[in-house]
């Protein structure tokens, strides 16, 4: 059996890494939670669920023939290990992480958290191109982690059919929120004609070029040196590079001319073709 070392377990605690900005713990049950990377910390074991879009230079996720013999690709890094392993691990300290009870986010809207809850059996199901893990929970059904590379890379652990959309159109206007790593001020710096930048925002460029050309945000000059500013971050940032080239939704976004992240993508592909 699969998983079969996790049979009868309790599901303690979930802990999210770079949790999407709107994954909160509301009190209602069966959303949807969104993350870099989900750990899942049984009694004993604990399962670990990483994006190789996010954290791994090898784009290489994990596959298992455990299930029926034939080998399955899940998308992500999927590995068990001993509960204490999980919590001695280092912790990615500059990375935002979301950690509560499985009970608190499986609770109905009018019931108290209950019990944590065990779990029955695993499975695989069938996600796109990949395979969705399948865990049958005590009291909770079934529950399923999934690669989400239309969602920036995410891990998703959401009850069958009741999965985040896939995004039309990408809206950016903060740092802070979804895909706001594609945003000018994400704090990602760089060095651009010898000269340190902090970000790509306009606010952050040497003082006599920011003067010039902050107020010609629709200009030639303002989108070269903004296209200028973004090549050397992304090209800098080798993580950042993955994920923009494997955005598959057109972005708009804040300060940042019309198709010019586009025009970004397409410049660092014709770099580095595969």
């Amino acid at each position: 059996m699969w998983l079969e070392e996790l049979y009868g377990q309790r599901l303690l605690r979930i802990e999210l890494t770079e949790p999407w900005p709107t994954t909160g713990i509301a009190s209602t049950v069966r959303q949807s939670l969104l993350a870099g990377a989900i750990t899942l910390v049984f009694e004993q074991h604990a399962v670990r669920c990483t994006s190789p879009l996010r954290y791994s230079h090898c784009q290489k996720a994990t596959v298992t023939t455990m299930f029926d013999t034939k080998p399955r690709d899940l998308g992500f890094r999927f590995t068990v290990l001993p509960t204490e392993d999980a919590e001695s691990l280092p912790r990615e300290w500059s990375l935002p992480r979301l950690s509560f009870s499985a009970a608190t986010w499986l609770r109905t809207e009018s019931s108290a958290p209950s019990a944590p809850p065990l779990l029955l059996q695993a499975g695989l199901g069938t996600a796109s191109r990949t395979s969705t893990v399948r865990l049958h929970m005590l009291n909770a059904g079934w529950l399923e982690l999934t690669y989400r590379p239309d969602l920036d890379g995410c891990i998703e652990l959401a009850p069958p059919n009741v999965h985040q959309a896939t995004p039309g159109d990408i809206t950016v206007s903060s740092p802070d929120g979804a895909f706001g790593w594609l945003h000018p001020a994400s704090r990602h710096p760089f060095v651009l004609d010898g000269q340190y930048w902090r970000t790509a925002h306009p606010s952050d460029w040497p003082w006599p070029l920011a003067r010039e050309l902050r107020s010609q945000q629709h200009g030639n000059e303002y989108r070269k040196r903004m296209k200028a500013a973004l090549l050397a971050r992304f090209q800098q940032h080798d993580h950042l590079q993955r994920r923009l080239l494997a955005l598959g939704s057109r972005a708009t976004v804040t300060a940042v001319p019309k198709g010019l992240i586009e025009e970004v993508a397409e410049q660092l592909r014709a770099e580095h073709p595969r």
